[in-house]
């Protein structure tokens, strides 16, 4: 099995190819649009819809099988269908034009495969098993998602802000310290929807231990 490097991609504005309009192709059309990406779909079939999308204008949709070049203006490509013949066309076009490719369920003509998400506000989860387990994969999502591990997630806002504030005054704290002031008391107050008490816990036990940023 190939280590995967791990990564999180900014799809927004770029053209991103899905071959195959079934339910497997219109699951990362759907996924694909909600990261902003201007997809384009690539099947003779497709699903009422991405058939809506496409009459919506919110993809662009050609209306047969894959053909050579298709990839030649992608950012990143994925194929979803059931034909092996196709789906090795399409891998070779994609190293051929050195175009990300992930072949849905065909781990071994991937380039980047699809982790398993859990996402709650602005924190996103993402565990894969370089392919080995799927379910396995599926497994630690829904863990996550059933745990209170997640919930840490509401506290991503009022972190935002401290840091902001933190670099408005040129001042350093460090991870450590950091990671000390996330607590569960923090985030019990802030579920509680005391933000105001939050925050200035928050930036009190930073600034305990705040340096001064060296000037330029």
């Amino acid at each position: 099995m190939p280590r995967y490097y791990p990564a999180f991609i900014d799809v927004r504005g770029r053209e991103c190819v899905v071959i195959g309009g079934g339910a497997l192709g219109e699951e990362k059309i759907f996924k694909l649009l909600e990261c902003g990406a201007k997809v384009r779909v690539i099947s003779a079939d497709v699903t009422e819809d991405v058939e809506r999308l496409a009459s919506e204008g919110a993809i662009e949709w050609r209306r047969r099988g894959y053909e050579g070049g298709d990839l030649r203006t992608a950012f990143i490509a994925i194929a979803a269908t059931d034909d092996d013949g196709m789906n090795r066309r399409i891998a070779r076009e994609a190293e051929e034009r050195n175009i990300l490719l992930n072949v849905v369920d065909v781990t071994h003509l991937c380039t980047f495969i699809a982790p398993s998400v859990a996402r709650r506000g602005e924190v996103t989860v993402a565990t894969s098993t370089g392919g080995a387990s799927p379910a396995l994969a599926r497994t630690f999502r829904e863990k996550l998602e059933s745990s209170r591990i997640l919930e840490y997630a509401d506290l991503a806002p009022l972190l935002a802000r401290a840091r902001a504030e933190l670099r408005r005054k040129r001042l350093r704290v460090n991870a450590d310290r950091w990671q000390a002031c996330i607590s569960e008391e923090l985030l019990d107050t802030v579920q509680r929807g005391d933000e105001s008490r939050a925050y200035a816990a928050l930036m009190g036990g930073l600034l305990a231990e705040a340096e001064a940023m060296d000037m330029p």
